[in-house]
């Protein structure tokens, strides 16, 4: 009996239905992430978005504060480097709105625009660079528009590394 012809084309149509769910779920979980990031943003419930954040950027985000607190206890708060907090936008205003606007995938991250708006008019765009982490979609930096430039040189990490560093 000889195999069937059908058989090789059957298994290919099931590899790409498979790779399609998994693409498909992955769409889902970008935007939560991007809309949950864009709620958190305009409460100003700055904290709890360590919680979107890759175990890398959550460390280096609390090590930036554990320094920072160092610096306050020895000089007071208001020399300390991050009197204002941890820069997680690039405007320190608060955003009366926020959206994610497009995205892009990139070497291993996908890149998602956040637009902001805030009451006094202003507009600007941030980048979430998103990584997968344990089966989620996660924060893994924050990128920041240079005016009036607009483009994304500097992000959180950076940021966070170039505050004490100096």
């Amino acid at each position: 009996m000889s195999p069937d012809p059908r058989f090789p084309v059957l298994i290919a149509l099931i590899a790409v239905l498979l790779a399609g769910g998994s693409a498909v779920s992955a769409g889902p979980d970008v935007g939560d992430v991007s809309n949950l990031f864009c709620e958190l943003q305009t409460a100003d419930d700055l904290m709890r978005l360590r919680d979107l954040m890759t175990a890398d950027l959550r460390a280096v985000v609390e090590d930036a504060e554990a320094r920072n607190a160092a610096i306050a206890d020895t000089s007071g708060q208001d020399g300390a480097p991050l009197a204002d907090g941890v820069p997680y936008r690039g405007m320190v205003e608060r955003p009366a709105s926020c959206v994610a606007s497009s995205v892009s995938a990139a070497a291993n991250v996908t890149i998602v625009d956040i637009a902001y708006a805030s009451d006094s008019g202003e507009r600007w765009t941030d980048r979430l660079v998103l990584k997968p982490e344990t089966g989620e979609m996660r924060i893994d930096d924050i990128l920041f528009a240079s005016f009036p430039t607009d483009t994304y040189q500097a992000g959180l990490r950076r940021v966070l590394a170039d505050t004490f560093d100096q």
